[in-house]
């Protein structure tokens, strides 16, 4: 998919307007091209309106009505789960995602549908490497409905004729996210979970430029985890944040981790991806130390009506689409 194929610039449709698919709305938005971003919000509707998006207001939980959906060259599934919403992940992954693909419009030529997943699927691993040949086991139900939703999404595309890309997130942190209050370091709060076991993380400017390859390349990869290439331990990271945030030295409390299993959350596993490097995509921040002194400037910025700290992705705003 590249501009010099078409006679108009692609046009960008965003289930899942948040953390991270704003800030790729916006990189999107101020290279010209038209964005449509969906939130249940009408107070967000307005702030995306005044930043050139085009908002469309509905709640992809519920069995209301719709309206319809704008034509899109590009169709980003970006949804996280919010717990505040009375919503369990079933309703919004599966259903919603179900329904939001039925609901696409007819397209002349294949569209690219992008899928955000995470490595959840995974599952324990005992603290092995794994790449995108590994095939998912995943223990917790966040980890099973994302493994379903990317099912979904590949049995649409078959169907539909459109290009598909999953991408595996790991942890998410950056400007406003830092995995932990500075306040609970500050106060010596123990961290429950186990310092020895492998953290996997992405600063969310570098998912933002995997967002931007895999939208507009000529060959997409079906499948990419997206992780920085360094790994660190939980206590690698967390002693990072605390020498520069200059909190005390985080405690860590094991037992009190994941008492019936020992395991924190979805298990231990060291997460790389042989895809990113094949697809010559570069990150700004392949250790947690740079990504943290960037998160933590960007932290200390005003916030904007969508929560998000002032400054947007890294991502130069003038490169061009490919």
């Amino acid at each position: 998919m590249t501009n010099s194929s078409q006679s108009a610039k692609p046009t960008v449709l965003i289930a899942g307007c948040g953390y991270t698919g704003l800030r790729a709305a916006r990189i999107w938005q101020s290279r010209g091209l038209s964005v449509s971003a969906i939130t249940r919000s009408e107070h967000k509707a307005a702030a995306f309106r005044r930043e050139g998006l085009q908002p469309l207001v509905l709640d992809l939980a519920s069995a209301e009505p719709w309206p319809v959906l704008p034509p899109a060259n590009v169709v980003l599934w970006s949804v996280g789960y919010d717990r505040s919403s009375g919503s369990d992940r079933r309703s919004v992954w599966i259903h919603g995602l179900r329904r939001f693909l039925l609901a696409l419009q007819p397209a002349e030529t294949p569209r690219r549908l992008i899928l955000t997943s995470s490595t959840s699927v995974y599952g324990d691993c005992e603290g092995l490497e794994v790449d995108e040949s590994i095939i998912p086991r995943p223990s917790q139900e966040g980890g099973q409905v994302c493994l379903e939703a990317e099912q979904l999404l590949k049995e649409f595309a078959a169907h539909s004729g459109d290009t598909f890309v999953i991408l595996r997130l790991s942890g998410i942190y950056g400007p406003q996210r830092l995995l932990r209050r500075l306040e609970d370091l500050r106060g010596g709060i123990p961290i429950a979970a186990n310092g020895d076991e492998w953290l996997n993380l992405v600063h969310v400017d570098d998912i933002v430029r995997t967002l931007d390859h895999v939208a507009f390349c000529h060959t997409p990869p079906a499948l990419m985890n997206v992780v920085s290439a360094a790994g660190q331990t939980r206590q690698q990271y967390y002693e990072t944040l605390a020498e520069l945030a200059r909190t005390p030295t985080p405690v860590f409390d094991s037992s009190a981790a994941v008492p019936a299993t020992g395991r924190q959350r979805g298990g231990n596993r060291r997460v790389v991806s042989q895809i990113r490097q094949a697809c010559g995509i570069s990150f700004s921040y392949e250790n947690c130390r740079a990504g943290l002194q960037q998160a933590l400037a960007g932290s200390s910025m005003p916030e904007n009506e969508n929560g998000d700290a002032t400054e947007t992705s890294s991502l130069p705003p003038g490169r061009q689409t490919r």
